[in-house]
């Protein structure tokens, strides 16, 4: 199990390792006054971008804390705990369905909708196919706070499946209730290949948080499977990780 003193929060600086708290404070001074948003910092501080390797490397052998929203039934809870976070493939896409029709949560009348409600029926291939081999991750808190995450908790199918007939019917609302919202946090290594695919450089969210700024975190494209003895809390309703964001469906 990861002890504490190995879990780096974005969104803590006292969970920062010295050497990074140090670097990220001799950054932050050159940027400029009057700054809302961390978002803004590429632009002003771009010539700092280069040091987001060196954050990274800094980040080496300690978990970054991340945040993936979903809706799972009991069962699939189970398989997080006990497998992790699988990457998305089109077997898993297609055996989640099967599995839900084999324990009596789905009808085998309700595949065909099921089939025209995935991101293959309505994006372009490039990009639906790019959702495949990946697990999306908040880098932060404060991405959660937003309107993103509603549709995540308060749909089942995960985030392939927020198109087509199943998404917006009302005759597939009992498909869309099933489970319940879900909070996962897991911890990552950013200094590995599996995190590099990311909104921005993370060099930038921590001088965000550093400066108190609003708009810190980035969503990471995690390119690999989190095992299960990465994922630090699976929280629901109730639960006190959860409940800090009172915009989530409480059912």
């Amino acid at each position: 199990m990861v002890t504490t003193p190995n879990i780096v929060d974005l969104d803590d600086t006292t969970t920062w390792p010295p050497d990074l708290a140090d670097l990220i404070g001799e950054l932050a001074v050159s940027a400029p006054e009057g700054l809302d948003s961390a978002g803004d910092l590429h632009n002003v501080l771009g010539e700092h971008a280069s040091f987001d390797e060196q954050v990274r490397t800094m980040l080496a052998g300690r978990l970054l804390r991340t945040y993936h929203v979903t809706r799972l039934l009991d069962y699939e809870v189970e398989d997080v705990r006990t497998l992790g976070l699988l990457a998305l493939t089109e077997t898993s896409l297609k055996s989640r369905v099967a599995l839900a029709v084999e324990k009596g949560f789905l009808l085998e009348s309700d595949l065909p909708a099921l089939e025209q409600s995935t991101a293959f029926q309505h994006e372009r291939p490039s990009v639906a196919r790019s959702r495949l081999g990946e697990v999306s991750l908040a880098s932060s808190r404060q991405p959660l706070a937003q309107p993103w995450p509603l549709k995540l908790l308060s749909k089942w199918g995960g985030e392939v499946r927020q198109f087509g007939p199943v998404s917006t019917n009302a005759e597939f609302d009992r498909i869309r209730r099933l489970g319940r919202p879900t909070l996962v946090v897991a911890g990552i290594d950013a200094s590995t290949p599996p995190a590099k695919a990311a909104g921005r450089e993370l060099l930038f969210d921590f001088i965000g948080v550093h400066l108190r700024l609003s708009g810190n975190g980035v969503t990471i494209h995690y390119g690999a499977d989190i095992p299960n003895r990465q994922i630090l809390e699976i929280c629901h309703p109730g639960h006190a990780e959860y409940d800090r964001h009172t915009h989530f469906p409480r059912s």
